[in-house]
């Protein structure tokens, strides 16, 4: 079993995941090199939250590929602090703490993590989701809907 297969059992059991983030000033002073930071599968609140700040940025991920360079710094530069808050929410386990740590935390990933470290760290987050619960959720609902027509019904009214 490789590495993958092994993150996504152990997010389907809910177990936590460690990651390593670089320590600040005091602690490498100190000799701590990294601060382990353990993360669990993201409320559905703070999952509610990153999708709103990504709509939100209004970037096309399927064509930010070809943009040019200069495009994609430009996005950086726009969206970079949004892409920190979004990775700080998953990082985050409850909707309280997230809503209170959620800025500190986000500008700690800016200032301490380079691009490649945020790029895995969106991975793992996307990893622990379980965004595919919600397409469920909507195929189920969609099941329940009372209001749609039925074929007793005519489109013309009473």
């Amino acid at each position: 079993m490789n590495r993958v297969e092994e993150k996504a059992a152990e997010a389907l059991l809910d177990q936590r995941l460690k990651i390593n983030l670089p320590a600040p000033w005091l602690l490498r002073k100190l000799g701590i090199r990294a601060v382990p930071i353990w993360v669990k599968m993201p409320v559905a609140a703070n999952l509610f939250r990153v999708s709103r700040l990504f709509v939100r940025m209004g970037i096309d991920p399927k064509t930010i590929h070809a943009e040019s360079f200069g495009t994609l710094l430009e996005h950086i530069g726009k969206h970079g602090t949004t892409a920190s808050r979004i990775i700080a929410y998953g990082l985050i386990r409850g909707s309280f703490t997230a809503w209170l740590l959620n800025l500190p935390l986000a500008w700690y990933i800016r200032n301490h993590s380079t691009l490649p470290d945020m790029a895995r760290l969106v991975k793992i987050i996307v990893l622990l989701s379980g965004a595919e619960a919600f397409v469920s959720i909507i195929t189920s609902v969609s099941e329940l809907r009372v209001t749609e027509p039925t074929l007793s019904q005519t489109e013309s009214g009473s």
